[in-house]
């Protein structure tokens, strides 16, 4: 049986689906992985605006 996986991955896989896709605010803009408010994010290229973002756990 395959072990489940983690919640980090399956966040990541979220960012890693919305990357490359149009964005849905702007005309011009394509969603790619970068840094938003100190997490990883998906975010427009173009605009600016996130679509997605994955917090960090505090520690």
């Amino acid at each position: 049986m395959s072990k489940p996986q983690s919640t980090a991955g399956q966040q990541r896989d979220v960012l890693a689906i919305l990357e490359g896709r149009p964005c849905p605010v702007c005309e011009d803009g394509e969603l790619e992985r970068e840094e938003y408010k100190d997490n990883a994010a998906a975010v427009c290229d173009d605009c600016g605006t996130p679509q997605a973002q994955v917090w960090q756990p505090a520690e």
